[in-house]
This record gives structure tokens, C-alpha cells and sequence, in this order.
């Protein structure tokens, strides 16, 4: 007999019970929500660090008690632990308030090279004993340090990134140091102590006596929580920190810090139930390819091209300006030979002016040096000559630490200079306040005559495509870079030639094309390497069109110096037929403004007159007075404004 439709369903086990399946949706949704809307809030967080402090000191210990004078010490550094206990407090979503109060060892070790007269033992001839001098100073501080917390990726209280800022106080605990000195050559020498003979020697030890009774500073950090808990983390940071307060109080001694640490973290907080949010109602707004753009080269033309090139050297102001009543020279100066490129502005120059003196000086073994040290009078400085000379020692010195040799430096003083300038204004005795330095024996400046270069130049074939986005966000062009150089194109426009010019080496091989392209979000980027090997090769004219020189005069004089002279030869030397010079003279803004306008024009003019002197081919000339010049604020600006500026334009 058939079966009804009701029978065969209440009677096969295989299909699903939906009476069942009523009463376990509801609650499969009801957990769902609830394990959603439960929202943890975060009240306090408690961390313990521990790591390591790399401290560089800074500054110009000498003579603060009870260390023994040796040498100015400049520079040092040291490692040791550190170790803190912290507290955090949300104070809103993005930001938070935290403290730590910790405990770090900023022990670091001075160093300098001593020279020190001697006699051989064994030759009877006198030599120079080098030791290497230490001052290793033991400081360890309790440090406390509030700062501001702002999560940049994740949560407050799960930090994938975090950083933090704030003040720094430092309370010194130990404080104790250790003077000692090694010879280092030559390897026979010896000091004498105790009447014993030895290679190293303990000068001073004990407590410093001066030390800043609290340093102060600012601290920044990076970090990031690697969860091992509901409510532990494991946190790396890494910390940076510098004290404005000196270490002592009668010495510059600076510290910088550099931290690295992990971290525990405990959090503590409470968890919430809020209302569920209501489903969501609307459109589904359309999905759409992500936009993209395909680059390809293919090809380039183009060739090398060589030449010489004239250049004009960075002028030099011999001398250096000190503050009045003062023999210290300033810091702006830089006192050590360490392989930093010397600025090409020549204000900024100025810095290097002792340094750069030192390299002439060790590159010519006849070469002397005279220190002409001067003030602004004994109106404004009543100490006069005794005040010079400290100026011109203290110049000496600094040479000497350069590796110029005494016997090669001789001091000379006078109340003002033997070419002063006029001290009724205070820029005047401003300039006077200085030391001369005289090279004999050497060129102080020289200007590099032919300077070889070669330039891939030509251009490679591109192709880019856009692709993808929205319809109503299609950009409507492309920006094409090429080795650091913009092209804006058309969007339809998917094929051009961009222009390549790369500075390289002669005898390069190789040079590298990058290319990016980028429009409505999208970037794309290729790069190549073009052998140059195989391109033509054309070899143009000496350049000039880049030479700028400035020659310098004395204060109210447009007499031509006979080092002036000696680089207007070179100039002229080196210039091809039929050049043309520009020549525009300057005065700096002392005195009447028609006195510099006469001095500015017999100065271009005297240079002219010299330059058809001397010239044995035909040049032509454009003199006129110079209306960009370089700040009056310094006097190393108004001594570069008492000068002739020389630019050269190519051949007709």
C-alpha cells in the first residue's frame, strides 16, 4: 500500500530533525554574540626591564677636580646593564601615561695619544714617547623617567608598535674614576714610578668631587608586546635618552645613551558586555580589481660623453674669530681631522678652516705656520697682548692635535691686527677679536683645474599600462621617474622616451636606469643596468660654465694679494681662447655704502687690469659690482664679501 508524503518523512532516519535544528540555531547565534560584545579594558599595566645601556660621553674634560690635567679628553663610551620598574596608565584610546623608576650603570672610558720628550737609552737620540691616556669614569645613577605612550600600530594595551617620550632625571650613586697611561711607543719606552720601570702607570684614582647632583634630559623609545598570556607580554624596546645637564659642574661632559632591553608586562583591567551591534543594513557596494600598472623597457640610444671640467676649490678664511674677552675658541670650530666632507657653502666652510690648514700643512714638509693673535683693543679688552697670545696658544694647540708639528708653528701677538678693521662699528671689533693663520712655504688654496668627467647620456624607451580600480577614480595621467627625475604623461599615453643623464666614472662599465612609475595609488617599479661599454663615445671642450671662485682682499683694500695673483694664473693658464670672464667685485657692510660701491668696482677693475697682464691669449671681460652676497651676521661672511667673484662663460 502506498505510503503518504507525512509517513515516508517522520520515518527516515537519514534526513535532519528540524525541530531540533529550531532550538540550536538560536543558541548557536546567542553564543556567537555574546563572545563577540565581551570587550576588555585595560586600568593598569606593571612591566619589569632589564638590558643593556651603550653611553657615548661628549665634551671637553680637562681639569675638573680632583682629575689630573693630561690633555683636553673629548669623546668616550662605555657599556653596562640597566634594569627598571614601570608603571602604565591609559588616559585615552591612542595615548597613555607611564613612569619608570630604574637603575643604570653609565660607566664609559676617555682616551687621547700623549706625547712626551724622551731620550733613547740605547742611541742617546731624542724621541717622542707616545702613551695612550685613560680617564675611566664608574657612574652609575637612579633614574626616573614619566613619559607620554602612543600606540602607532595596535591598542594601548597590545602594542605591535609602540613609542614613548618624555623627561629623564638622573641621581648619581657612584661616581669614582681611574687616570692611568700605556705606552704605546716606541716599544722600549718606559716611565719611571716608584723607581720601577713600567709600560703602564695609574696617574689618579678616587671620587670625583664635582659631579651635577641631579641630570636632567629627555628619553624616547621604541617598542613591541609579544603576547605569552591573557595579560602577559614579553616587550623589546630599544631606547635613546641625552642629558643637558653636565656630569660635573666645572667641565662640559655630556651623555648620550643608547638602550637595548626586554621586558615583562603584566595587565591588569576589567572585561565588558556591551549591547551587540545592530546587523547591518545597505547595498553591497561593488568589488573592484585592485588598480595596477605594468612597466617594460625596451631599449635606449643614446652615448657617453667625456671632458674636463674647471672647478674653483672652497675659499678659506684664514683665521679664526673668538668672543670677546674670551681665549676659548668656540665650538662652532671643528677641532680633529675626521674625514667629514667639507660643506661646500663657504660660510658653512668656515667650521673647517683649522682642519683644512693641518692637511696643507702635512702635505708640504716646508710649510710654516704663523698665528697672529689679536683683539678689538684695550677699550673693549683691557687685558690686550697677554690676551692675544692665550688666543694664538690656543690655536696652536688644537693644530698640534691635528698632527702639525710645534717646531713648525711660531706665535706672534699684537694689541690689534697687523690688517685690523675699523673699530668704531661692533662688527669691526667683532673681527678684530681673532687669530691670523699665515701659511709659508705652501699654497693655501688651490683650484682644481681639470677635473675629468663622463655622462651616459641618451634615452630609454618605456611602456606602462594602467589597469584596474574604480571606473569614477581612473587617474588621468602617469608620472614616469626616471633615475629621480619627473615625467608627467597622459594616462593614454603608454609608450615614451625619457630622457637619461647619469654621471659616472671614465672608465665605468656599467651604469644603473631606475625606473618607477605611479598613478592613482598604484606604483610599479623596474630597474636595469645599461652597458655603457658598447655605446659611442664623444669627448667635448674644456666646461667652465660650473666655475665660481671667490678671491678675497684685505679689510678697505682692493690691492690684489700675491696669492690672489698666483689663482688668477692658474685661471688664466687654463682657459681656452676667446672665454669670457665674469668678474664682480664685493664689499662687505662696514663703512659708507658709496665707499663699497668705489671698493667693489676698483676691485673687479684691478683684476681685470691684472688678468690682461698676465694672459697670453685673448679673453674677454665683464666686470660689474656683485648684488648676491653672503650674510653680513658673521664676520666670516663680511671677510668672503670683501672679494671678486669669477665665473666663466664658454667661448663664442
Amino acid at each position: 500500500m502506498p505510503r503518504s508524503r507525512d509517513s515516508m518523512l517522520s520515518r527516515d532516519p537519514y534526513l535532519p530533525n528540524f525541530a531540533a535544528m529550531r532550538f540550536l540555531l538560536p543558541a548557536l547565534i546567542l553564543a556567537t554574540v555574546v563572545g563577540y560584545a565581551q570587550t576588555y579594558t585595560e586600568t593598569l599595566g606593571v612591566r619589569l626591564n632589564g638590558g643593556l645601556i651603550f653611553s657615548t660621553h661628549s665634551g671637553a674634560v680637562q681639569n675638573t677636580a680632583p682629575i689630573i690635567d693630561c690633555g683636553e679628553l673629548t669623546s668616550g663610551s662605555g657599556v653596562g646593564p640597566a634594569f627598571s620598574l614601570g608603571l602604565e596608565f591609559p588616559f585615552a584610546p591612542s595615548i597613555g601615561l607611564g613612569v619608570e623608576l630604574g637603575y643604570s650603570n653609565r660607566s664609559g672610558t676617555f682616551s687621547r695619544v700623549n706625547e712626551y720628550p724622551m731620550r733613547d737609552s740605547l742611541t742617546g737620540n731624542d724621541v717622542t714617547l707616545l702613551a695612550n691616556h685613560e680617564l675611566i669614569a664608574t657612574l652609575n645613577y637612579v633614574e626616573i623617567s614619566p613619559s607620554i605612550i602612543i600606540p602607532i600600530i595596535g591598542s594601548f594595551d597590545k602594542r605591535t608598535l609602540g613609542f614613548s617620550i618624555g623627561p629623564r632625571f638622573a641621581l648619581p650613586v657612584a661616581k669614582s674614576y681611574v687616570q692611568q697611561e700605556t705606552v704605546t711607543s716606541p716599544s722600549n719606552g718606559v716611565f719611571i714610578v716608584d723607581g720601577k720601570r713600567t709600560q703602564e702607570r695609574t696617574i689618579a684614582q678616587g671620587e670625583l668631587i664635582s659631579p651635577s647632583s641631579m641630570l636632567f634630559g629627555v628619553s624616547a623609545s621604541l617598542e613591541s608586546f609579544i603576547s605569552v598570556g591573557e595579560h602577559i607580554a614579553l616587550i623589546p624596546r630599544l631606547s635613546a635618552d641625552y642629558f643637558f645637564t653636565n656630569v660635573v659642574t666645572d667641565a662640559e661632559w655630556k651623555l648620550f645613551g643608547v638602550r637595548a632591553e626586554i621586558g615583562i608586562r603584566w595587565s591588569s583591567g576589567s572585561t565588558s558586555q556591551p549591547a551587540p551591534p545592530p546587523p547591518a543594513v545597505g547595498v553591497v557596494a561593488p568589488v573592484y580589481v585592485p588598480p595596477r600598472i605594468a612597466l617594460q623597457i625596451f631599449g635606449f640610444r643614446g652615448e657617453v660623453v667625456t671632458g674636463n671640467e674647471l672647478r674653483a676649490s672652497t675659499p678659506i678664511v684664514n683665521a679664526v674669530f673668538f668672543d670677546s674677552s674670551s681665549a676659548d675658541i668656540p665650538l662652532s670650530y671643528r677641532r680633529s681631522i675626521d674625514g667629514s666632507t667639507v660643506s661646500t657653502d663657504p660660510v658653512a666652510a668656515h667650521a673647517w678652516v683649522m682642519s683644512r690648514v693641518a692637511n696643507v700643512v702635512k702635505a708640504n714638509a716646508d710649510a710654516r705656520i704663523i698665528l697672529e693673535g689679536a683683539t678689538s683693543g684695550t677699550t673693549t679688552e683691557p687685558e690686550g697682548i697677554a690676551l692675544a697670545q692665550r688666543r694664538a696658544e690656543s690655536v696652536r694647540r688644537v693644530l698640534e692635535d691635528m698632527g702639525v708639528s710645534r717646531s713648525s708653528i711660531t706665535i706672534k701677538s699684537s694689541v690689534l691686527p697687523r690688517i685690523a678693521s675699523n673699530s668704531d662699528f661692533a662688527g669691526g671689533r667683532e673681527e678684530n677679536r681673532r687669530v691670523d693663520i699665515i701659511v709659508q712655504n705652501a699654497p693655501l688654496q688651490r683650484w682644481v683645474s681639470a677635473e675629468e668627467f663622463a655622462f651616459a647620456r641618451g634615452t630609454v624607451n618605456v611602456r606602462a599600462s594602467f589597469s584596474g580600480g574604480a571606473p569614477d577614480a581612473r587617474p588621468d595621467s602617469m608620472v614616469i621617474t626616471t633615475n629621480g627625475h619627473d615625467t608627467v604623461l597622459q594616462l593614454a599615453q603608454v609608450e615614451s622616451g625619457q630622457p637619461v643623464d647619469i654621471a659616472m666614472s671614465p672608465t665605468q662599465a656599467s651604469v644603473k636606469i631606475s625606473l618607477m612609475a605611479s598613478a592613482g595609488g598604484a606604483i610599479s617599479q623596474r630597474d636595469t643596468v645599461l652597458d655603457v661599454a658598447v655605446l659611442p663615445r664623444r669627448s667635448i671642450a674644456m666646461q667652465a660654465g660650473n666655475f665660481d671662485a671667490v678671491l678675497r682682499f684685505d679689510y678697505n683694500s682692493s690691492d690684489l694679494s700675491e696669492d690672489v695673483k698666483g689663482l688668477l694664473r692658474q685661471l688664466g693658464e687654463q682657459l681656452p681662447p676667446n672665454s669670457t670672464i665674469v668678474v664682480e667685485g664685493s664689499a662687505d657692510v662696514l663703512g659708507s655704502e658709496e665707499r663699497n660701491r668705489v671698493l667693489s668696482e676698483q676691485r673687479a677693475g684691478n683684476t681685470e687690469n691684472f688678468m690682461t697682464s698676465v694672459a697670453n691669449k685673448k679673453l674677454n671681460y665683464q666686470t660689474s659690482t656683485r648684488t648676491d652676497k653672503y650674510s653680513d651676521d658673521t664676520p666670516q661672511g663680511r671677510f668672503l664679501n670683501r672679494s671678486i667673484h669669477i665665473r666663466v662663460l664658454p667661448a663664442k
